[in-house]
């Protein structure tokens, strides 16, 4: 870590704690909750009542008699309802500044990655730039094809962005929620991994996706079948590595011909677990890897050789698959 990185260093070390002061408000907010609701449901029976109770337990349990009379405090109920509303009141400013903490160790996060990652790449790379910007769900396939709702995506600050052989190219790392049935005839799903996107000089308006068979990315599932069905490649190689779907039969020909289904397969052989969309004159890709740690990543101190491991980590995959395109 240099001096230049001290402040933003700084700054994460006081969203963290600020981060653990929250969590240690709400849990002493909720114990709260759950001790004065008890008080409540205790307050339609009368102190006397619970003691003789207590008192009259037989030797065999009468450990339970201490916790009752543990939890007699004759509290009334229009007390307890009191005590249960600042509580809440509590709970929820806790949460509130949770989530503001979190919101601002990722802003944080972005504008180091914003600063100092073109300072890495000029080093490492060429002809590329960086942009840590967080785009909308509205705008990324899986929820323009309706396999995922905006509100399912994690966003994550590991992004590179730019220019490499005349294409737009961006890599970034991904977590969509969501949990699929065995059967696929939930409208969720859940995938990991790295999502890369290439923009080709070549325009088409139709979609088709390609699902690695085996893979623990899916899409094939009920909404899916629903807009787009599921075709049979003529290339042998390519039907036993992939699911194929399309908007039309029209688009899938024009777009999976024997050259690119020869491309795609000798991608399989470095990475084995891969699905492609291909839409609006993109094509993404996503690779199934755990190169992060969403609940360690923000441990992780902001030096100069964080952000080569990720420079190589997403650049590496994204420069394969684009000279494999453009070949």
């Amino acid at each position: 870590m240099t001096r230049r990185m001290v402040l933003y260093e700084a700054g994460k070390v006081l969203l963290l704690l600020a981060e653990l002061a929250c969590a240690a408000l709400i849990a002493f907010a909720t114990a709260r909750i759950l001790w004065f609701a008890v008080q409540y449901l205790l307050s339609a029976f009368s102190p006397e009542l619970l003691t003789q109770i207590a008192d009259g337990l037989p030797d065999r349990v009468a450990f339970a008699g201490k916790y009752i009379r543990f939890f007699v405090t004759g509290m009334s109920g229009s007390e307890a309802i009191s005590h249960l509303i600042r509580q809440g009141i509590l709970l929820a400013v806790g949460a509130g500044f949770l989530m503001l903490t979190r919101l601002g160790l990722r802003r944080l996060e972005r504008s180091f990655k914003q600063r100092y990652m073109p300072e890495v790449l000029e080093q490492t790379f060429s002809d590329l730039s960086y942009e840590a910007k967080r785009r909308s769900a509205v705008e990324e396939p899986l929820c323009e094809v309706g396999l995922l709702s905006t509100v399912e995506r994690y966003y994550t600050a590991n992004r590179l962005e730019g220019l490499y052989r005349d294409c737009w190219v961006a890599a970034q790392e991904i977590i969509c929620g969501g949990v699929y049935a065995d059967d696929y005839t939930s409208h969720k799903i859940k995938v990991r991994g790295q999502w890369l996107t290439i923009r080709l000089n070549v325009d088409f308006d139709g979609t088709v996706i390609l699902e690695s068979r085996g893979t623990k990315n899916r899409f094939s599932h009920r909404a899916l079948a629903k807009r787009m069905v599921e075709l049979q490649p003529d290339h042998e190689g390519l039907a036993q590595q992939f699911r194929c779907f399309a908007d039309s039969p029209e688009d899938f020909r024009s777009l999976l011909t024997v050259e690119m289904a020869e491309k795609l397969l000798s991608m399989t052989e470095r990475y084995p677990d891969f699905c492609v969309i291909f839409r609006r004159g993109c094509i993404h890709i996503l690779i199934r890897r755990r190169s992060f740690n969403r609940r360690w990543e923000p441990l992780c101190p902001f030096c100069f050789p964080q952000l080569k491991r990720e420079a190589h980590r997403l650049y590496g995959p994204l420069m394969d698959f684009t000279d494999m395109l453009l070949e």
